[in-house]
């Protein structure tokens, strides 16, 4: 009877050897699915931002294109007026440097 009771301690202890050893495995299983999922959703989470900036950067693009493109204009205008004046200013220079020459070599 010692000599079963022996056995049944013995198979007892594999047995809790075997459920220990199924318990670390089933364990480093459900770590290794556990990383996996927090990297994909990092990548997830990287792209989904990636793909915000580049909205927002479109977004902003064409906002300043907005705002430009008045001041693009408003500079174009201001640039035809101060060539404008410098003709005239010029015509009226170039008259006086005229006069005074004539005036030098004829006083």
């Amino acid at each position: 009877m010692l000599v079963e009771v022996i056995k049944n301690i013995r198979a007892a202890e594999e047995k809790a050897e075997d459920i220990k050893l199924n318990a670390q495995m089933e364990a480093r299983r459900i770590v290794r699915e556990a990383q996996s999922a927090a990297v994909e959703a990092v990548e997830k989470s990287v792209a989904e931002a990636s793909r915000q900036g580049r909205e927002l950067m479109a977004t902003a693009e064409k906002e300043s294109e907005s705002l430009i493109v008045p001041i693009q204009e408003r500079t174009v205008a201001e640039i035809e007026q101060m060539v404008g004046a410098a003709r005239s200013k010029q015509e009226a220079a170039i008259a006086l440097v005229m006069e005074r020459i004539v005036k030098s070599k004829w006083a």
